[in-house]
């Protein structure tokens, strides 16, 4: 089976990468900068280097949030034909803090109160309605840039006028009791339906925001099943089967924001798991059920067409169907899906190609 991973080729794909050697016959990194989508009213087409992307059994799409829409559109375009652990929506979903509150609110998660406000000018009216302390976030911030904490009304307001220079809605979310502790967080990476690897994220001194990227230390950290479970239904709700989830612990634990491209040198070396192999094997197997579904489900369609004497769909692809012979006499006689797939007509004349265990029945085309 082949394996692409489209990213920006960062440490953490290449880590993944190299654990995918072991299970996929090929692996390839692909640079999603090297990356167009074209599309037309027949058909989308995926270019890498100005050439076609090629066919792959899985592909697996990690990138900041500056490639969203150009992510999105590598989705949508592959979508049903290769597995992907990541749906074409959950990419616009969790590159957006305020979009991935959003879906949780409405899938029943804990999250902490949150407010969207649009322009400089609604921000700062809505400043003066709330409690404090706040947070104060962009909506596509990472690594814990564009966080900031705000006491009061006035540094609320200031805080408005630095950010405005980014030209983004404005996040206001409430303060939760946990950070004044040493703002700690909590991050589980979820694959599938298990959290792999969980640690508590401690911010350094003087500082509110517990992202290792901000000088945090990683201290590793076993969940609750409680936890474990808003991580994995979390995860869902955006329609990640590989994702980060971030968590504050309160009096229940409250989600935050969910990452669907984590980072994985921070976890790795704070838990001592191999967090790479376990994404790496789980594309593997996940590959090999998709492919089994889908070959089961064009089968089933071909006998639904059989069944209600629909002629099967001409789609150019070759159909393997698993039977028993039935030899007698020393003569083999096909089944009957056979014919109506290939649409060989009584003493049509054809060609036999033949060996031990194979067999190959070709029609004749006279050449004029």
């Amino acid at each position: 089976m082949k394996l692409a991973i489209i990213s920006q080729s960062g440490k953490s794909s290449q880590m993944v990468l190299k654990e995918a050697k072991t299970f996929f016959d090929t692996v390839k990194s692909i640079n999603i900068k090297d990356i167009e989508v074209h599309t037309s009213s027949q058909s989308s087409e995926i270019l890498y280097k100005g050439e076609p992307l090629g066919k792959y059994d899985c592909v697996y799409i990690r990138g900041s949030h500056k490639y969203m829409l150009l992510e999105r559109s590598i989705a949508e375009s592959l979508s049903n034909s290769v597995y992907m652990p990541l749906t074409p929506s959950s990419f616009t979903l969790s590159h957006n803090k305020f979009l991935t509150i959003l879906e949780l609110q409405k899938a029943s998660i804990c999250i902490p109160k949150t407010y969207l406000a649009a322009t400089t000018s609604s921000a700062k009216e809505l400043i003066k309605q709330i409690k404090y302390p706040v947070i104060m976030k962009l909506p596509s911030g990472a690594q814990g840039k564009g966080v900031m904490f705000a006491d009061s009304v006035a540094s609320a307001n200031s805080i408005l006028d630095t950010l405005e220079v980014f030209n983004q809605p404005y996040i206001i979310q409430e303060f939760i009791e946990t950070a004044l502790k040493g703002a700690t967080d909590i991050r589980a990476i979820v694959v599938g339906d298990k959290v792999v690897a969980s640690m508590k994220r401690k911010a350094v001194d003087d500082e509110l925001r517990a992202n290792i990227h901000m000088g945090g230390i990683g201290i590793p950290y076993e969940l609750d099943n409680e936890t474990k479970k808003i991580a994995i239904k979390s995860a869902k709700a955006i329609g990640a089967q590989i994702c980060a989830v971030d968590i504050l612990e309160s009096t229940k634990p409250l989600v935050i924001e969910i990452n669907s491209s984590p980072g994985l040198e921070g976890i790795t070396k704070t838990t001592k798991l191999n967090v790479a192999k376990e994404i790496a094997k789980y594309l593997y197997e996940q590959t090999k059920v998709f492919h089994q579904d889908k070959n089961t489900n064009e089968y089933k369609t071909i006998i639904e067409d059989l069944n209600s004497n629909v002629k099967p769909k001409d789609d150019g692809k070759i159909k393997e169907i698993l039977t028993n012979l039935n030899i007698k006499a020393g003569i083999i006689k096909l089944p009957k899906i056979a014919t109506q797939i290939t649409g060989f007509n009584e003493d049509e004349e054809v060609i036999l190609i033949a060996n031990k265990g194979h067999l190959e029945i070709k029609k004749h085309k006279i050449k004029k």
